[in-house]
């Protein structure tokens, strides 16, 4: 498998997990403080898509990956997107690393 492959089996996996199901949710089902909250995690999903889409490497994308996991900054979004029922980067981080493991990342 070419080092491309891997790098679009990563992606493919953050995008199903993570990133599409709160970028195709529709803002309509979240009203008052959660609208604007779905709002605000949206515009900051939609900016760290495309950060991942330019990283160079499978590496690279489980770098930042564990590194979105531990930050302070990604916490605060992950509790808002908890609140809102959204998926999270972490809540998906051991089925991420088998991923890697499998694809010797």
């Amino acid at each position: 498998m070419s080092a491309n492959d891997v790098k679009k089996q990563l992606l493919d996996f953050i995008n199903k997990k993570a990133f599409d199901p709160i970028l195709n949710a529709k803002a309509d089902k979240f009203k008052g403080k959660d609208r604007e909250d779905f709002e605000d995690v949206r515009r900051k999903t939609e900016s760290e898509k495309k950060n991942f889409e330019e990283y160079g490497s499978a590496d690279e994308i489980k770098k930042n990956y564990l590194s979105n996991v531990r930050s302070k900054a990604a916490a605060k979004v992950n509790d808002q997107l908890e609140k809102l029922g959204l998926p999270t980067m972490p809540g998906h981080k051991d089925e991420f690393m088998e991923l890697c493991n499998k694809l010797g990342v």
